[in-house]
C-alpha cells in the first residue's frame, strides 16, 4: 500500500472510471465493493444515472478515486468536470486520488501480465511493463504494428472503436472493476492528488502553420 494513501481512511470512497466504452461507478470498501454498478451511456449521463441507480449520497462521499486513462478525452473530461464540481461543493473537503486503468487492469487476474497493451490514439498503442513487479507500471507509446510485433505475448485491452485483427480472443481482458478488491486494490495503483487531470503521455503536438502566400507580379 502506498503511504500516502494508507495515512487517509475513507468511509465513503467514490469511484468513478470512465476509461472504456463501459462506464463503472461505486463504492468502495476494504477488500471489495460495497456498491457497484455499469452502464453503457455517454460519460456524463451514465455517471450521473449510476449515482442516481445506487443512491449514492454525495455529501458523505469523503473522497474520490478517478481513473484517468487511457480512454475516450472527451469521456474523461466530462467526468473529471463532474468531480471538479463535487470538490467545489464540499470546499476542500474531498480527498482525490487518481489511477490509470493500465495498472487497475493488472488486479483483474490472477497472474499480472508482463505486458498489457491498450489502444491509444488511432495508429497508436500503449504499452504497459513492470519489470519489477511494482503495482503502477511504466506506459510507453508505439504505433500499433510495432507494438504488436515487440510485445507478442502481451494481454489486450478490449478496443471498442477499432478491433486489430490479429489479436487473439483469449488475449483480450475485459475490464471489470467487480474483478478487483476494491479499496486494496484501489491503495495499490493510486496516487493521491491536489489536483486531478486527465491521463495524457504526450504533450499535444501542433504542426505549425506555414502559410502559402502568393504575390502577384506586377504588370
Amino acid at each position: 500500500m502506498r503511504g500516502n494513501i494508507v495515512e487517509h481512511c475513507p468511509s465513503y470512497p467514490l469511484v468513478v472510471d470512465v476509461s472504456s466504452s463501459t462506464i463503472q461507478v461505486g463504492i468502495a470498501e476494504t477488500n471489495g465493493w460495497a456498491q457497484l454498478a455499469s452502464s453503457k451511456n455517454q460519460a456524463l449521463d451514465g455517471v450521473f444515472q449510476l449515482i442516481q441507480k445506487l443512491d449514492i449520497k454525495l455529501r458523505k462521499v469523503d473522497s474520490v478515486f478517478f481513473c484517468a486513462g487511457p480512454g475516450s478525452t472527451l469521456g474523461l473530461r466530462l467526468a473529471l468536470a463532474f468531480i471538479k464540481t463535487l470538490e467545489w461543493e464540499r470546499q476542500g473537503e474531498l480527498k482525490l486520488f487518481s489511477y490509470n486503468a493500465l495498472d487497475m487492469a493488472c488486479r483483474m487476474v490472477k497472474q499480472p501480465p508482463k505486458f498489457l497493451q491498450a489502444p491509444f490514439r488511432l495508429g497508436w498503442r500503449l504499452v504497459r511493463s513492470s519489470p519489477d513487479q511494482k503495482a503502477i507500471g511504466r506506459k510507453e507509446i508505439f504505433e500499433i504494428e510495432e507494438a504488436l510485433e515487440k510485445f507478442p505475448d502481451s494481454l489486450h485491452l478490449e478496443d471498442s472503436r477499432t478491433k486489430v485483427s490479429t489479436i487473439e480472443p483469449q488475449k483480450l481482458l475485459k475490464y471489470d472493476l467487480n474483478k478487483t478488491k476494491g479499496l486494496e486494490d484501489l491503495y495499490s495503483v493510486s496516487e493521491a492528488k491536489n489536483k486531478l487531470e486527465v491521463f495524457s503521455p504526450l504533450p499535444p503536438k501542433f504542426k505549425k502553420w506555414n502559410p502559402q502566400i502568393k504575390f502577384l507580379s506586377p504588370s
